[in-house]
Parts: C-alpha cells; structure tokens; sequence
C-alpha cells in the first residue's frame, strides 16, 4: 500500500481523537469503601470498546471503623513461651513489606499495593481472616526476619460476618506481630485509626467524626509531620475527600506527636507504644484514586521502611507537540472541521511558545528543567531558510524560527511525511525514518536517533480491519499485529523505543515507567504515551471547549457531565488527570499537536495553559523539584525499570544488616535492580531520598553500605 501524505488531515485522526477522549474523562476520582462496609457498585462512565481508561476509576464512599472497648494486653516473653524464642530478634531483616489486611473486600489492600507497585517495592499480602500469623509467617529458618515494615489496612484489624465483626488477629497473633517488631526494630503503619485503645493505643481520643464527600477537609502538616513528608511543601495543604474521618486529639503525656492536623483536631499521629514499637497512623480513609493517596501513602511506607526499599518514586513532567512543520485539521465552535488548508505553526507561535516555556521555568522553580519535546515531519522544512527567530512571523517564517530556536526544545522523529505505517513495505518506511533524521539535521535539530514517534502511533497493532478504511473504529491487535517492515527499518536505523498509546491495551506496560519489549523484534522497547482531552485540532478556548461539550456535556456524544463544561473548568479537570499521572510517578510523556500551540491572545495557547496548570498543582503540594527527561533517558529509564520488575518477579531478595550497617542484595538471575537507602559512588538523590542501581550478577551477593532514614 503507497502511504498517503501529510495525513495530519486525514478523518482517522478525528475519529482516534474522539475515541480516545471520551476514555479520558471516563472515570473521576472518588473513593472506595472503608472496611469493613462492602464496596458498592461505581457509577456507569463513558467507554469504548478497546481503548483503555486514562483517568482513574470511580469508586464508592467510606465507611466508619466498628466500635470496640478494651485492649490487647501486650504478652511478655515468658507469657508468650515458645513463641516468643522464634521472634527473639536479630540484626537482620529483608527489604520486604508485609501488608496485613482482613479479607479480599479490605479497601486498604488495593490502597497500600498500589503505592509499592509504583515504587517498585517487594511486598506480601496476608488476609487475616483465613491465614493465621505465625513465627514462620515472620522469620525465615537462619533467623533473619522476612519483612522490614508492617503494613496495617487499619488499626483494629475486624471484619463482618454474619452480621457481627470477627476478629482478623486473635491476641496471640497481635502479640507475635508486635514481639516481632518490638525485638526486630521493625515499624508499623496503620493506613487508618479511630480513637480508643483496641487492640492497642495510639494515643487518640475523639474529638468527633465525620463524612466528608466532595468538599475536602483541608488537612496541614505540624513539624513532625513535615520530617515524615519532607517532599512536600511544609506549609502544603492536602485536600481530604471522599473519607470518613475521625477528628482526634492526643491524650496528655502520651508518648506521641501529631503529624498531620486540622485546625485544632490531630488526623495523623507517630506514636511508640509502652514497649517501646515506633508506629504512625492516619485518622481518615483513604483509597488509590485519591489526591490524599498520592500525597501520603508513600511517605508512610517510606517512614515505616526507614528508606531502606527496593524500587523508587520521583515526579516527572514530559509533554510532546506532534506534527511540528506540519498541517493539522482545524475543528471550529460551530463543531465543522477544515481540513484544507487546515492549521499551521508561525514563526511567532514557535517565539511564543519558547517564551511561554521560559516563563513556566521562572514562575514555577520545581519546573525549572521543563523543555517541550516537538515531533517533526520534516518534509516541509524550507531548505533555504535562513536563521532568524521572528516573534511576528507567519509560516513562511517557521523554519528560519525554529533554526534560531533548535537549541531551546527537544525534537523527535515523527517521518518526513506522517504516513501510517500499517502496510508499508520496508524501503517506504526505511526512508520515511532517514530522510526525516536527515532534513532536521540539516537544519540543526538534534533529534536521537534512539527514538522514534510513529504517525499516529502506526504500525504497532493498531488498524482497521480494511487497512483501506480510514474512517472505521481501528481495532487493537495486539504487537504480535505490528508491521514488521516497521520493526526491521528502525532496528537497522538504530532505534531503541517506539512511542506506544496509553489508550491501546497492547501498549499498556505492565509496571509503572517499564517498557514492554517488542514480541516481534527484542531490541525495540515501546514506550506509551499518555493522550489528553485537549482535542488536537482546537487553537482557542471556544473550539475546545465546543468540542469537548459536543462529547462529554448532558447533550454529548458521551454524556457524562450534568452541565456544559467552561474551559476553566476542562483546563482545571484535565490538568488533575495530568496531576494524577505526576503524582504517581509515571515517566511518560502527555501527548498534544500543533493547533494546541496557537497564540489565542496575550501570547496564551491551548497547551500553555494545561501545562501551566499542573506545574501550579504540582507545586502547590511538592518540595522535590519536577523532573523532565530527554526521550533518549526515558527510555533508557523505562529498561532499567522493566529489569527491576523481572528481578522481583525472578526473587531477588535484599537484606538489611543494622550492625554492620550494610545491605546485601542477591539474585538468581543476572541484571540490575533499584534499591533505596544504599549509598554507593552511582547513588542519586531526590529530595532526601538515595536510590542505587545494583548491578547483579545471578547467584552473587552484592553487600552495599546502607542509608537508612533517621
């Protein structure tokens, strides 16, 4: 099949659009039910068959802790016999969480795994109500304790069955639990508390409690608190939603400090109990699809480890521009479309948006390093331009501005010609990937060639099943669909990753920041992307906010708000999305095009003002600075990620030595892993975290000077 020219224009890119904004906004942040109340059934959202979600899934409100007087009394080793020889203690312990929860209906249990599945940590899950806790549950055979943090759903550990709540540990269990961390200098985090003393103190007593829906409870960090979340701002504000919420205070000459308050009420604590176990606690529910999640839950297990995990956490803000040199199709507000001649840059958009990229650095220091990533087709490149940046310039003038600017963006290359590469053959697509590396060459844009961002995400699965038909619904086939002239042309041209489509189930790595090897060809990587719902062929507030109506108001395509939509309020929702991304740690670029740069007025553009908006939530809650890489490093990071998750899945074990201050890591199989709370002479820092790449060798321990967190 002869590829089609400049197909920016062509009609399938209106119809990708429009499927995969709709799975934008097709789930809004709301929370899952408290334990032990069953969760309950989320509302419907819009979906399409085929493309995967972009925005979180809903979930259902919370529910309060069972009441419960009494405690647990703490068992001495002579009360606890036998057992209490096992959980003697040593100096040693694994690099591994245990997260103890009830049964499979704890909300907590997704809540804590998603935090250690992005940070990459190693962990086990035990269901109380069926798996009894024992010194083997706790201690492996040579003494060495198998987990460096406990990790607790809630503090009290009951469940409902048959209409009456059970107990999830029975007193031996709770004492064998605490016997282990009070002998093996372990911590304890508890994701929620109520006040009283069952099964044990906290120290809290109530001052109250309530649900909090939409409307957040504004929660602050004291100073305790903002030593356990150093990386955000000391003086942050964090918005509890969706929660019940117990409002505490701290019992007079109690051993504790409040971490987290508001107002007058404590709705966080660190605690050492009587025995002398170091343990901290939050008042309020909290699920994965919560701002409060993203913000808290890291810094609890980070607390609880001492900073001695495997894997990592750090923010990232990457955003590509596509189709730079070419014409995109223009939407207008009465909902036509142009597509001839369409919508091109100007000289003065690029001045613009270099300006708007400088002003973004200034205004916010975090972002500081942002650089935008602009995909190029190169085959309108005027080869006589000179070098002149033109703040006033047409599009006459967009070569000669981008020459004088090449060195203040990043390029990619996206082929001379933006053809789909579904069906071509290798000559077409080997020339489409040099001749494109060549022309912006030619005029000084270092594009790597490492890298390659494929029209529309072509030749990687995704097509209709009549390759002819460019208005059809395209249908995911999977990489093994991949057109393998495609993968042989860009192996042979050095490249190493492959832009993927978050909204393409084949494209979906299976650990956050990893890549996903290609099936077909093992030296190419595909890289996913993340789509936004700011359409790509919208220049102004009016035509977004039309188009994003005509889908997703109460007379849309997909309706699912109960009201039209401002462009305010798409900018402050979409840029929450983008947020969420950030937040959780993802590397992955925020895809957007050409029409999105448009100068609309007083030097604002379309993209500007999202990115502008994530950089003020960002720092608005944040210390650590927001990180943005060339392509080359993310994907070279997305591999070091992909071998950390197969050395977890291969059982790579670390172990914590807290007298001779080292850690020893090992491995059956060859390859490197990420581990926290090292110091070595490769350690970088974020923040006041330390990560080290271990290099393995299979079945040769690495023994490494450890870091651990004061």
């Amino acid at each position: 099949m002869t590829p089609a020219l400049r197909t920016s224009r062509r009609p399938l890119r209106t119809l990708l659009a429009a499927l995969c904004a709709a799975l934008l906004v097709a789930a809004v942040a709301t929370p899952a039910a408290a334990q032990p109340a069953a969760p309950k059934p989320a509302p419907a959202a819009p979906h399409v068959p085929g493309f995967g979600a972009v925005a979180r899934p809903a979930a259902t409100r919370p529910a309060p802790l069972p009441r419960r007087s009494g405690k647990v009394a703490v068992q001495t080793a002579n009360t606890l016999g036998a057992r209490a020889a096992a959980v003697a203690g040593n100096d040693r312990v694994a690099l591994r969480a245990l997260v103890v929860a009830t049964n499979a209906d704890d909300f907590g249990v997704p809540t804590w795994k998603t935090t250690l599945d992005r940070v990459g940590a190693a962990y086990d899950v035990l269901y109380s109500a069926d798996t009894a806790v024992t010194t083997n549950t706790l201690v492996r055979a040579d003494g060495t304790g198998k987990y460096n943090a406990i990790l607790l759903t809630n503090s009290m550990l009951l469940y409902a069955s048959g209409g009456a709540y059970l107990n999830g540990l029975d007193s031996t269990e709770w004492n064998l639990l605490w016997a282990y961390e009070r002998n093996f200098g372990v911590r304890q985090a508890a994701l929620y508390t109520s006040y009283g003393s069952w099964p044990e103190d906290y120290c809290l007593r109530s001052a109250g409690e309530t649900s909090v829906g939409d409307t957040p409870l504004n929660l602050n960090l004291t100073t305790a608190g903002a030593g356990v979340f150093d990386y955000l701002r000391a003086d942050v504000t964090v918005p509890i939603t969706q929660s019940y919420v117990y409002r505490t205070s701290i019992a007079t000459g109690c051993a504790a400090d409040a971490i987290a308050t508001s107002g007058s009420d404590v709705l966080g604590v660190r605690t050492t109990s009587a025995d002398g176990r170091e343990r901290i606690a939050l008042t309020f529910t909290s699920n994965q699809y919560l701002v409060q999640s993203d913000l808290l839950v890291y810094g609890l297990f980070r607390w609880t480890t001492k900073g001695l995990f495997l894997g990592e956490q750090r923010h990232h803000l990457n955003v590509d521009v596509d189709d730079w040199f070419n014409t995109a199709d223009h939407y207008y507000p009465d909902g036509h479309v142009e597509y001839t001649p369409g919508y091109q840059v100007s000289g003065h958009e690029a001045v613009n948006l270099n300006s708007q990229q400088a002003a973004l650095r200034t205004t916010y220091p975090l972002a500081s390093g942002f650089t935008y990533n602009l995909a190029f087709n190169g085959a309108d490149i005027d080869p006589f331009a000179g070098n002149t940046c033109s703040p006033d310039g047409g599009i006459d003038q967009l070569t000669a501005t981008t020459k004088c600017l090449a060195g203040n963006f990043r390029w990619l290359n996206h082929t001379l010609n933006h053809p789909e590469l579904n069906q071509t053959d290798y000559a077409t697509t080997y020339a489409e990937i040099l001749d494109n590396r060549n022309a912006g060459a030619a005029i000084g844009l270092a594009a790597p060639d490492d890298v390659l961002k494929t029209p529309e995400y072509s030749g990687l699965g995704v097509y209709t099943v009549d390759p002819n038909d460019d208005t059809g619904v395209p249908v995911d086939h999977g990489l093994a669909g991949s057109n393998p002239n495609l993968l042989q042309a860009a192996k042979d041209l050095g490249v190493k990753y492959l832009h993927g489509n978050m909204s393409f189930a084949s494209h979906q790595p299976p650990h956050l920041n990893a890549g996903i090897v290609h099936p077909l060809e093992p030296s190419l990587s595909v890289v996913p992307d993340w789509p936004t719902n700011i359409a790509y062929f919208v220049t102004t507030p009016e035509e977004e906010t039309a188009f994003y109506n005509s889908f997703y108001g109460p007379n849309g395509r997909f309706p699912y708000w109960p009201t039209d939509r401002t462009y305010a309020q798409i900018v402050d929702y979409e840029a929450g999305v983008g947020l969420q991304h950030v937040a959780a740690g993802g590397i992955n670029t925020h895809t957007f095009h050409i029409a999105n740069v448009h100068d609309y007025g007083s030097g604002q553009s379309l993209v500007n003002d999202w990115v502008t908006t994530v950089a003020a939530k960002y720092s608005s809650y944040y210390a650590v600075p927001l990180l943005n890489e060339t392509w080359s490093q993310i994907g070279a990071y997305t591999s070091v990620r992909t071998a950390h998750f197969a050395q977890l899945a291969a059982g790579a074990d670390a172990v914590y030595d807290r007298v001779a201050g080292t850690v020893t890591v090992s491995s059956p199989l060859a390859g490197t892993l990420q581990a926290g709370g090292v110091q070595t002479t490769n350690t970088t820092t974020y923040g006041s975290d330390r990560t080290t790449e271990v290099t393995l060798t299979a079945g040769t321990p690495v023994t490494l000077p450890a870091a651990p967190r004061v």
